[in-house]
């Protein structure tokens, strides 16, 4: 029997994918705004995170339902 597919599973993103965030996300007193867009840098298979270096330099690990991937503008 083939695996069930499940539309609410966030995307899967690898290393160079140019992501969004859904939601705010790091610390509370030092969040990265909704929006803010950067760079998947690694994944780590164990937790499901996802390493993003944003465009401001900061580097987070966030889970991929708080991500989504950036539009292509034009």
């Amino acid at each position: 029997m083939p695996p069930s597919t499940t539309f609410d599973e966030p995307p899967e993103f690898d290393v160079g994918d140019r992501v969004v965030t859904v939601d705010p996300v790091g610390p509370r007193l030092h969040r990265i705004p909704r929006g803010s867009a950067g760079v998947v840098v690694a994944r780590t298979p164990e937790e499901r995170l996802i390493a993003v270096r944003f465009d401001t330099g900061r580097m987070e690990h966030v889970n991929p339902a708080r991500l989504q991937f950036e539009r292509a503008e034009g």
